[in-house]
This record gives structure tokens, sequence and C-alpha cells, in this order.
């Protein structure tokens, strides 16, 4: 799970620097800015994974189901990677 945890976060790290090395070209820096949100999202989402888990173990779990827009989770998890 630490690993898991870590590809956002290093993600995120990256695409920082690359942003403050590029601040005066607006495209770039909005294309990293994009792609921080996205890892800030994934890393949000395995944190609470973590919660829930935590909560299951605990017997006090909800399943809750929405719709997913496969498409968009996959250029997503490309972004990430």
């Amino acid at each position: 799970m630490s690993h898991d945890m870590r590809t956002p976060m290093n993600a995120i790290i990256g695409f920082i620097s690359l942003a403050e090395s590029h601040v005066d070209q607006r495209g770039k820096v909005k294309e990293y800015l994009h792609k921080i949100a996205v890892s800030s999202e994934h890393l949000l989402s395995l944190i609470n994974d973590v919660l829930d888990m935590s909560r299951i173990e605990s017997g006090k779990v909800k399943v809750d189901e929405k719709p997913l827009h496969l498409p968009a989770l996959i250029d997503d998890l490309r972004t990430i990677i």
C-alpha cells in the first residue's frame, strides 16, 4: 500500500517542480496543474480506501454504488502513471 500512495505523491511533487521551472509558459503550467489535480484526487481516493478498510474490519461499512465513466478513469490512470 505504501508504494501505491508514493506514486501519486511523487507525481504531485514532480509536477510542482516542473510548473515552478516553467512558470513563464502558461500552457505547460496549466497541463501540470491538471496532472497535479488528478494525482491529488487519486491519493485522496487511496487514503479513503485505507479508512474504508478500517471500517470494514470493524464491521461498520456501507457500500455506495455509483456510475463510473471508464474512459475518464483510464485517462486519469495514464496521467498518473
